[in-house]
């Protein structure tokens, strides 16, 4: 996951649910999809966690 973005990773995430929803993965992959999406869903949310904490330390550091 190293090389992801936050969109990148995303994007990913996207495509994962919307082959699923149209029913575009074989039940050879799904087990492997689901594993992908599950990962992509732990780094977007592990991102926005960072992020909003780098974001909350600089607004108290402005003293706003």
């Amino acid at each position: 996951m190293e090389n992801y973005t936050y969109e990148s990773a995303s994007q990913e995430l996207e495509t994962i649910l919307d082959q699923l929803r149209n029913d575009e993965i074989s039940i050879d992959e799904l087990a492997e999809k689901v594993e992908k999406a599950s990962k992509l869903i732990l780094f977007c949310k592990d991102k926005l966690t960072t992020t909003e904490k780098k974001v909350d330390t600089i607004i108290q550091n402005l003293g706003l």
